[in-house]
């Protein structure tokens, strides 16, 4: 009778702890889900919040800069952002920020590496969706703390949790659409470009290169007139080609020659030429933007332009280049022997600070006729 009742427990006991761990194991179920729902939900919001349009995404709001270091609004110049976003298409880097201040509000000078995470970065925007953002390191400051570089940090960082390094800075894994870049320092932000980014697919079976990203944008409705150090007028433009194949005879000669040359008119007469034998032969890499340049020779007697023979009157430039059906045509005026500035570059008459054309004082931009 007592083995009848002992086995009777023990039989109640072991269902008894199967019940229970069963209710447990049901518990915990139900806490993963919940727990899986919340990291669901979790994920869905900053996905969500990622693509907010407008300035929406995150990162820390960034240091409080005292941006009354310097009387002039800061921008970004307008030769770094076309070197900077076209010499590498896809990475965003190596841009020339100016009057960028580098004291917070309450007087402490910025450690660029220390502050690195809330001092320079840029978000990326994708067909007007926030993507992400890139850091900046802040190390590289010149022209009496005028100009800063955005450029690459020297070391990985963490973004969103995860390590960043060159490999993640570019935006072709975004794959191809219209681009906005918004340029922060500390908790402002103070410039914006749009551009292009392409894809390109080569349907030759036998290519060794089946695909190829190209921006495109403002590189081929600008010119630049440039006050060199020697004191030389030097005329500016960008250059890329889109063939896979330039050169039928040799697949892996992918640069293009191509021939160019320069006649600058005052007031509808010939004034002056570009430097050299006839026209000049640039090496056009593909799908990146070159930037080319020439100086200028008289018509009138031997020797170079400088910038100082550039008297009052009406200017006018024409650029052939070989392939082209029509020469680009640039004017600009001259008042006082200054160069007089397009609007958007005037800082006097431009409405939008964040669209800046940034030349500095030594490149003036002029804009394609069309």
């Amino acid at each position: 009778m007592k083995k009848i009742i002992l086995l009777a427990c023990i039989a109640f006991t072991v269902n008894s702890q199967a019940q229970l761990l069963g209710k447990l194991k049901k518990a915990k179920d139900q806490a993963e889900q919940v727990s899986d729902a919340v990291d669901k939900g979790k994920e869905v919001v900053n996905k969500a919040d990622k693509k907010k349009k407008g300035g929406g995404g995150g990162f820390p709001t960034g240091l409080k800069l005292d941006w009354t270091t310097f009387k002039q609004t800061p921008a970004v110049t307008f030769n770094s952002l076309l070197y900077g976003t076209g010499s590498n298409p896809g990475l965003i880097n190596s841009y020339t920020a100016t009057f960028i201040p580098n004291k917070t509000v309450d007087g402490r000078t910025v450690n660029a590496f220390a502050d690195q995470s809330e001092y320079l970065r840029i978000k990326v925007f994708k067909d007007n969706q926030y993507m992400n953002y890139f850091e900046y390191s802040g190390d590289q400051v010149f022209d009496d703390g005028k100009k800063t570089k955005f450029n690459e940090p020297s070391s990985r960082y963490k973004r969103d949790g995860e390590w960043v390094g060159h490999s993640e800075s570019f935006i072709t894994d975004w794959g191809p659409g219209n681009y906005r870049l918004d340029f922060y320092a500390g908790d402002k932000m103070f410039y914006s470009f749009d551009f292009e980014l392409v894809k390109l697919t080569n349907n030759d079976p036998y290519a060794a290169m089946n695909e190829m990203y190209v921006v495109r944008g403002p590189w081929n409705n600008y010119a630049y007139m440039n006050y060199a150090d020697t004191g030389n007028l030097l005329f500016g433009y960008y250059i890329t080609h889109e063939e896979f194949k330039p050169n039928p005879a040799n697949s892996a000669k992918t640069n293009k020659s191509v021939k160019w040359s320069v006649k600058m008119f005052k007031d509808n007469k010939l004034f002056a030429l570009n430097y050299g034998n006839g026209p000049t032969t640039a090496q056009v890499e593909q799908g990146k933007w070159n930037e080319e340049q020439c100086a200028f020779k008289r018509v009138d007697k031997p020797g170079e332009i400088k910038f100082a023979d550039l008297t009052d009157g009406a200017y006018k430039v024409e650029l052939t280049v070989e392939g082209e059906a029509k020469p680009r045509i640039y004017k600009f005026d001259v008042k006082d022997k200054r160069i007089v500035q397009i609007p958007e570059q005037d800082r006097a008459k431009n409405t939008d600070p964040t669209r800046l054309i940034e030349g500095w004082n030594d490149f003036f931009w002029m804009k394609l006729e069309k």
